[in-house]
């Protein structure tokens, strides 16, 4: 029997799946013959939430629902704590009491390492930098004290940066496409921080990843990257087919560049 005639038999249910990564999960798994059921309400409303999980007697679940624009976390604080917390609480209070307990998968993020000029290791000290980060943070703490308590085997993969053309305006990418078409004569680019260091790849080669734990039924904190960085001001030459000169407010560094040995010691197997 082939792996996508017996992957007919398994159920996945994803949160956030019209989202960005969301939105590539759902193709990728239906591809390989998945069943899969996405969560369309309001992660918030924990009636819903626990209909959802107890009607579908999941084999693995993926929560992804979030709000990840550091923009919007900072305008609406209480809906950022209330989504981003009180929504994976939902979420892990309907999974702890199941007879079959789901394999769990929490997407975090790099938003929850204290800034340094190294790669971040899964075990360094956590000081999020943003209210994001610290939404997100706090989500997997319930997650780990949670599915350690009961048993509920999980991952936490802390995403670094990545892009795609269906990202909105508040991230670099499509910033970086809107500003060379509009000035497409111009040999000067402005772009804040152009020199600090990012980890960052394609939304499509994350969720290939993510898969990849998925299918090793990882377990633990692990980070999800390239382990290579790039400085801002180079990814943006990269998608200019001129030669042009990036303008920006600081010479100032900030890294944020993932250690993958961890990662690469469980895909690689």
């Amino acid at each position: 029997m082939s792996n996508k005639l017996s992957n007919k038999s398994i159920r996945i249910g994803i949160t956030g799946g019209t989202g960005v990564l969301g939105s590539i999960l759902n193709k990728k798994l239906r591809r390989r013959n998945y069943k899969v059921i996405n969560f369309n309400n309001d992660i918030r409303n924990v009636i819903k939430v626990k209909q959802w999980v107890s009607t579908n007697k999941f084999d693995a679940i993926f929560h992804l629902a979030s709000i990840a624009s550091v923009r919007i976390c900072n305008e609406n604080p209480l809906k950022a704590c209330s989504v981003n917390i009180i929504g994976t609480k939902n979420l892990l209070e309907s999974i702890i009491n199941l007879k079959k307990k789901p394999w769990f998968f929490y997407a975090s993020t790099s938003h929850v390492y204290r800034d340094k000029k190294k790669p971040h290791k899964e075990t360094d000290d956590i000081s999020p930098k943003t209210l994001y980060g610290y939404t997100k943070w706090m989500g997997e703490k319930l997650t780990q004290n949670y599915c350690d308590n009961n048993n509920v085997p999980y991952c936490a993969g802390r995403i670094f940066s990545f892009y795609s053309n269906s990202q909105s305006k508040d991230y670099l990418y499509p910033a970086i496409k809107k500003k060379l078409k509009e000035i497409p004569n111009k040999k000067n680019i402005y772009v804040i921080n152009a020199h600090s260091v990012i980890d960052i790849q394609k939304a499509d080669d994350t969720i290939e990843i993510i898969l990849k734990l998925y299918k090793r039924k990882t377990l633990g904190i692990i980070n999800i990257a390239t382990g290579k960085g790039i400085e801002i001001k180079n990814f943006v030459k990269k998608f200019s087919k001129r030669r042009i000169t990036i303008k920006t407010n600081t010479y100032k560094k900030t890294y944020s560049v993932a250690d993958t040995k961890k990662l690469n010691s469980v895909i690689r197997k």
